[in-house]
């Protein structure tokens, strides 16, 4: 996910990442997982993504 410098800081990746994610487990889909460049980023860390070799992974709890 990527946010144009004029629109950072505003929410809106936390909150497209969180509509994705309620959206998925809505569907009954219990794992996701995502290719990230930045996987430092605390965003993901929010949701407890897991990191692992080259992607992350959001497991239901």
């Amino acid at each position: 996910m990527y946010t144009t410098p004029e629109y950072r800081r505003m929410g809106i990746d936390y909150k497209t990442l969180d509509m994705l994610i309620k959206d998925t487990k809505g569907k009954g889909i219990v794992a996701i997982s995502l290719e990230e460049m930045a996987m430092e980023c605390s965003l993901y860390g929010k949701y407890s993504f897991t990191k692992m070799n080259d992607e992350m992974e959001l497991l239901e709890r």
